[in-house]
């Protein structure tokens, strides 16, 4: 696992001493992901049934935001990708309801398998009203209910991990001192989507949104890909600094997460 983190973050450097290169073709214009859940038979089907299109599903490896990339077709994550280059973070799906499930992001809609979708993603031109102060961020990772959530292994970052996350943030623009205001404002982030405290109304629902900005979050892919938050009917994601990097999407511009 460190191994391939490593090459990770090497690639990362790389990209950002280079300048991020943002994808732009995209279909008609639109950046649209479909994200579905599917079970392993279920997947091999699936597979099965696009090579007889002549369309290949990428299996993705290691880092489970690449499909992002506006340009991938079709990708499927299997369940041992979430113990790969973010082991950390992939204990929140370890303790999901969709652990054991695969994750297949396409660009189009899969005919048949509609009471699996689980959710569409756009773009959109969110400005959040406010963002979260550290106190505000200390009060929703205090909250009782929330803490009772949070996995035993989200907490133990090792020193590498911190250095890198550490050095990333600040390529994108932080200020962070130490990897422990970065942490505050990753896991009050993921609270928000559990149990909101920043969100806009759109008639009588709620959509909760990122209560940062790119340098300071982690692990979008949980809500992108519905693992958290699932039971919003919209949520407004920013992508983190992984997303950013190896799925290609624009720091601070926010996702639409359309519940299917």
């Amino acid at each position: 696992m460190l191994i391939i983190f490593f090459g990770a973050f090497h690639f990362v450097t790389r990209r950002l001493q280079k300048g991020l290169t943002l994808d732009k073709t995209k279909p008609n214009g639109v950046f649209k992901k479909h994200i579905y859940w599917l079970t392993k038979d279920e997947e091999r089907r699936l597979r099965e049934e696009l090579a007889g299109q002549d369309i290949e599903m990428v299996s993705v490896k290691g880092i489970v935001c690449r499909p992002l990339d506006g340009l991938d077709k079709i990708s499927s994550i299997a369940p041992e990708v979430w113990n790969q280059t973010c082991s950390r973070q992939g204990s929140w799906y370890r303790a999901s309801d969709k652990n054991g499930l695969y994750l297949v992001i396409s660009s189009f809609e899969l005919e048949g398998y509609e009471d699996k979708k689980a959710a569409t993603i756009t773009e959109s031109d969110f400005d959040p009203p406010r963002l979260a102060t550290p106190e505000e961020k200390m009060a929703m990772i205090d909250d009782p209910p929330f803490a009772k959530q949070v996995p035993a292994e989200w907490k133990e970052a090792n020193d590498t991990e911190k250095r890198i996350f550490l050095r990333w943030a600040r390529r994108l623009g932080s200020e962070a001192k130490d990897f422990e205001d970065l942490h505050l404002s990753h896991t009050a982030n993921h609270a928000n989507f559990i149990r909101p405290r920043f969100f806009v109304k759109e008639r009588e629902s709620i959509i909760p949104y990122s209560i940062d900005r790119t340098a300071h979050l982690c692990s979008c892919c949980l809500e992108l890909f519905q693992v958290l938050g699932a039971q919003h009917r919209k949520k407004l994601v920013a992508p983190c600094p992984g997303a950013t990097i190896f799925g290609r999407r624009k720091p601070n511009l926010y996702l639409l997460v359309e519940k299917a």
